[in-house]
């Protein structure tokens, strides 16, 4: 979909590109995206090997249970926050994530008019997952540190 060293602002782009013309596409490639930020953000500030990082994630499905993981995963960072508060308005992205499922299970077609807030907020919500990383000392953008043993970090 996009290559880890596209900038923020090129994904976004290429992501509003599509409204115009397929909003439906914009949609779902906009949740897409907030959950690989998501996935690599895990990856990167858990303190377990990637490998076993990845395995559960790919157990991982729905809004709940990635909180739950974060949580589970995040929780001795520095300064721990959840993943509610990371994301500034995660109502929007809940309603996001409600209008994706309804669009992929065939339930409901999307305008630009009705894709447009939903792509805009998941693109915010990417934006806070981007600065909490950076918070924590890992650029989403670079490539991911290989983590084959646990870390153990002091709180």
């Amino acid at each position: 979909m996009f290559l880890v060293s596209d900038t923020p602002e090129a994904q976004a782009r290429d992501i509003r590109g599509w409204l115009p013309v397929h909003p439906s596409v914009a949609l779902v490639v906009s949740a897409t995206y907030f959950e690989w930020t998501l996935c690599r953000v895990l990856i990167s500030l858990s303190s377990r090997p990637n490998t076993a990082v990845r395995r559960d994630l790919s157990r991982v499905f729905g809004l709940d249970r990635y909180k739950q993981f974060w949580s589970s995963e995040l929780g001795h960072l520095t300064v721990p926050r959840r993943l509610t508060e990371v994301i500034k308005d995660w109502n929007s992205v809940t309603k996001a994530f409600d209008a994706r499922n309804r669009l992929v299970h065939g339930r409901d077609r999307y305008t630009k008019k009705m894709a447009l807030p939903h792509v805009e907020n998941l693109l915010r919500a990417v934006v806070d997952l981007r600065v909490y990383a950076l918070e924590n000392g890992y650029d989403v953008a670079q490539r991911l540190l290989v983590r084959r043993e646990a870390v153990i970090r002091p709180k």
